[in-house]
């Protein structure tokens, strides 16, 4: 008689619902771990950097235990707001990640979310690795744990992956189980389960240290009251990486040695580009913009000036922004907006900053009526200045010179035409104190012009990169 003798308790509770439920969960949890990994430590291979949160001083968007994914960026398009990845200026092979709140002449201006102060040591921008692109909660605990020498949480948690690796093997199908074994046998089989858990403890200790490595020297400090130090201005920081920082649509450098078109570097490409229109020519001598940057050009007063050919719907939030020097007593028109053509004189004009014969400047709207601000001073003295002039209809007029703010005003909103951005020259036809010619006499360079209005700190930098 053949009798068969029933299934093993465990084997039983195997093949249940319960350990059914179990292992699916287990495998969850297991998978959305290797997610995160891969996405922590394989944008290594394309260059990027992993760092481990260490201390607390960017709570709470980033706390301890978080994995910050860092994407390489120049320098000249990092952006006030955006966390940085950085060398540590006050320990020398640390890294430091915060937010950047300003860009000085002398350095980055770097502050915690979480202190009540920025950092008293700026950065040099040469020292920056990144910015944070994603940051993934508590990945790199380990790694924390593992700095601070704290062993019982490493090994609760490499007994926990243990215990979910098991857990992920542990329901099994009837016919997943092997045929009995007979009743004489020549050694001791190794049964699956013994080699599932073998198994599970290597990749439990990888896992566990695939977690650990991304934070190895990757902490950032969280200190608040260091001495301010000044830090030497990379040699690319430049006029034109402020100007990139800033976004211009269009950007002259007025750089050229030779030919008539002047080249847009801003957002708009090629399609930006300005003609020069009768006598201007580029020479040395403009301000200091940075290696390079130091040539500008000179119109006559009669016939130089420049023209876009790129239209320009109805612009209402603007800035305008130029540096200037004469080389004649007497003013005209250092920039504008008009429907003239080409070289034509335009009929429909405003949005524009002109000099008057006094050395005054004049920044002017039109909107069925004139709307102007006038500078205090007068700036007809063979020094580089820099003029800056914005609007939008919830900040009204600004006309700022050398980095602060010299005149404002208010006016409901521009002419609503569509024109092209005009330089040195266009019609002043029923302006207040208008200049003897509307050519403007003397030199220009680093012209940039934007669709938005830039900060009191953005003018201000621009004028102190310089300095």
């Amino acid at each position: 008689m053949t009798t068969t003798l029933p299934a093993p308790a465990h084997a039983a509770w195997r093949q249940g619902w319960t350990a059914f439920l179990l292992t699916s969960l287990a495998r969850v949890v297991l998978g959305a771990l290797a997610v995160l990994l891969a996405v922590s430590v394989l944008p290594v291979v394309i260059g990027w950097q992993s760092s481990v949160v260490l201390s607390g001083s960017m709570a709470p968007t980033l706390t301890v235990g978080d994995v910050a994914v860092v994407r390489p960026v120049a320098v000249a398009v990092v952006e006030p707001g955006q966390v940085l990845l950085v060398d540590d200026p006050d320990s020398p092979g640390e890294l430091r990640l915060h937010r950047l709140v300003s860009v000085q002449p002398a350095g980055l201006q770097l502050k915690g979310d979480a202190n009540a102060a920025a950092d008293g040591s700026l950065v040099a921008p040469s020292a920056v690795h990144g910015v944070v692109t994603l940051g993934l909660p508590l990945v790199g605990q380990p790694a924390v744990w593992l700095a601070q020498g704290q062993v019982l949480p490493l090994a609760g948690t490499g007994l926990g992956l243990l215990a979910l690796l098991a857990l992920a093997v542990a329901h099994r199908r009837p016919e997943d189980d092997p045929p009995a074994a007979p009743p004489i046998a020549t050694g001791r089989r190794r049964r699956p389960a013994v080699r599932g858990l073998r198994r599970g403890a290597v990749l439990a200790s990888a896992v566990l240290v695939a977690v650990a490595v991304p934070g190895a020297g990757a902490a950032f400090s969280d200190t608040t009251a260091s001495p301010a130090l000044t830090f030497p201005v990379a040699a690319h920081w430049t006029c034109p990486d402020v100007v990139a920082a800033d976004r211009a649509t269009h950007y002259y450098r007025l750089q050229e040695r030779s030919g008539t078109i002047a080249g847009n570097s801003g957002t708009t490409g090629a399609a930006g580009n300005a003609t020069y229109g009768g006598t201007a020519t580029s020479q040395p001598g403009g301000p200091n913009c940075g290696a390079g940057e130091t040539r500008a050009v000179t119109l006559d007063g009669s016939s130089g000036y420049l023209w876009t050919t790129q239209a320009v719907a109805n612009p209402q939030s603007f800035t305008t922004q130029l540096w200037f020097n004469t080389r004649t007593s007497r003013g005209g028109k250092l920039i504008g907006f008009g429907n003239g053509t080409n070289g034509d004189r335009s009929g429909s004009y405003d949005r524009h900053v002109y000099m008057t014969n006094a050395g005054q400047l004049v920044f002017g709207l039109y909107n069925g009526t004139i709307y102007t601000v006038t500078s205090p001073r007068t700036y007809n003295d063979g020094a580089w200045h820099l003029m800056t002039a914005s609007f939008s209809a919830g900040s009204g007029m600004r006309l700022y010179v050398d980095g602060a703010l010299v005149a404002s005003g208010w006016a409901p909103a521009a002419e609503a035409i569509t024109g092209y951005w005009r330089i040195g020259f266009d019609n002043l036809n029923t302006w207040p104190a208008t200049p003897t010619s509307e050519f403007f006499g003397g030199s220009l360079a680093h012209v940039s012009i934007y669709d938005r209005v830039l900060s009191a700190n953005d003018v201000r930098e621009a004028w102190e990169i310089t300095r």
